[in-house]
């Protein structure tokens, strides 16, 4: 599984180093982190079109000159932000399918892991949660986050597809793109309208529903 599922942080490393200075030092890669870093802040906080150049010095506490010289530009700034999270969301469900790829045959179980994944990273952690939804939104408005957008997609579908295949399903890939919607349809709700019990009441029996359902069909 290592080799496919490292795919889609590859694709989205190269699509990084156009606009990132050639030789970075350690603490030049450090003080270039701590600028998308600050940009999350202000995306969790502001929303997308709150980040500038200006707005980001500002919340970094670097110079004026930085921004400039580590990304060119404010769009480019928030496309390699959108690729710094992508990179860290698909490293932490590399991370969880380990143990839930064990679990395969059983719907329940898996579902249950799912849940509890995504419950961690998208709602009890609620600003990864905003900060996923913004960039998609982001996305909607500017064509040049697509791409990045679209590879952490499909990152997540090739880890979640063998896993569907190992369950029944007959189109893997398509499936795992529901399941990702399944995910992200839920916890767009819950961070707008949260209710009780989210993870056991909500997430969980509709995973749970979907994956049996895979396991269900008929074989031809």
């Amino acid at each position: 599984m290592g080799r496919a599922m490292n795919s889609g942080r590859e694709s989205q490393r190269a699509k990084a180093a156009p606009s990132a200075p050639g030789d970075l030092t350690p603490r030049g890669t450090q003080r270039r982190v701590a600028l998308m870093e600050a940009a999350l802040r202000i995306i969790v906080r502001d929303g997308p079109g709150a980040v500038t150049l200006r707005s980001v010095v500002a919340e970094a506490k670097a110079s004026h000159g930085s921004v400039a010289y580590y990304f060119g530009s404010r769009e480019d700034l928030v496309r390699e932000t959108l690729i710094h999270i992508a990179d860290r969301n698909i490293k932490a469900l590399e991370e969880a399918w380990v143990d839930i790829e064990k679990n395969a045959t059983d719907p329940a179980t898996v579902a249950a892991m799912i849940a509890r994944h995504s419950t961690r990273r998208m709602v009890e952690d609620r600003g990864m949660g905003i900060t996923i939804i913004e960039l998609h939104l982001a996305s909607a408005r500017y064509e040049a986050l697509r791409p990045a957008l679209r590879e952490w997609g499909r990152a997540y579908t090739q880890i979640a597809s063998k896993t569907l295949l190992r369950l029944g399903s007959k189109r893997p890939e398509a499936d795992a793109a529901l399941l990702v919607g399944i995910v992200n349809g839920h916890v767009v709700s819950q961070l707008a309208l949260p209710k009780k019990n989210f993870e056991h009441d909500v997430l969980r029996p509709s995973l749970e529903e979907f994956l049996s359902a895979i396991q269900a069909k008929p074989k031809k």
